[in-house]
């Protein structure tokens, strides 16, 4: 399964739902170029682009900067394949290390509201 595409972030253990999804319904998008990736994420009040580098088929290094409630922020941060979802981990810069599980979304478009716990 290719790591590039859109996905869905269904939970994280560091926010609850009500946050997850207070302005959109949070995403990860990834395009690759080569062992190039980039991307864009927004969960929550945090948003941002990605830039980064395949490992492996199964796992991203990468740089983001972007915005967290109206605050510039950037750091690195890690993509890896679990089975059928992806692991999107965000490790700021001189703070803190957030985590979010991602499903793929569907080709249709339709988005699915699975809400986790």
């Amino acid at each position: 399964m290719s790591i590039t595409g859109a996905w869905r972030i269904v939970s994280s253990p560091d926010f609850d739902d009500d946050y997850l999804n207070e302005e959109v319904e949070p995403y990860v998008k990834l395009r690759q170029s080569g062992d190039r990736i980039d991307g864009e994420y927004h969960a929550g009040l945090q948003s941002g682009e990605i830039d980064g580098r395949l490992q492996s088929e199964d796992q991203i290094i990468f740089s983001f900067m972007g915005m967290d409630e109206m605050d510039e922020v950037n750091g690195a941060g890690t993509i890896t394949m679990d089975g059928d979802s992806l692991i999107f981990t965000l490790m700021y810069h001189q703070g803190d290390d957030f985590t979010f599980e991602c499903e793929r979304e569907a080709s249709s478009g339709k988005s699915k509201s699975k809400k986790r716990g």
